[in-house]
């Protein structure tokens, strides 16, 4: 039997491939740990080959909406153009905190 937790990965899933086929999308914070309460967020960080404008970003965050509504569940969207994220990033305390529980959607 799939859980809510594993269907709504699920989701999360076609609606960012939705908007860019190739993304690639994970799971970090306390839904990746599993110490997460009824009332956590999701923290996803989606990482494109495109350069990420403002413009860009809206667009995910926009295309999860519905399913935010749909589901009751709230997401914290962090997006990164791929080749910057592992390059520029990688000194950062928040690469650092989201390798250390990251799991791919």
């Amino acid at each position: 039997m799939i859980t809510k937790v594993e269907k709504v990965k699920k989701m999360i899933a076609k609606r960012v491939h939705e908007v860019d086929p190739m993304a690639e999308i994970y799971l970090f914070g306390s839904r990746a740990r599993g110490d997460y309460k009824k009332d956590s967020d999701w923290d996803l960080l989606i990482l494109t080959n495109y350069p990420v404008t403002l413009k860009v970003e809206q667009r995910f965050r926009h295309h999860l909406i519905p399913l935010e509504l749909e589901t009751e569940e709230a997401f914290s969207v962090f997006v990164y153009e791929k080749k910057n994220w592992e390059t520029r990033h990688i000194v950062t305390p928040f690469y650092q905190n989201i390798t250390k529980e990251v799991i791919q959607i």
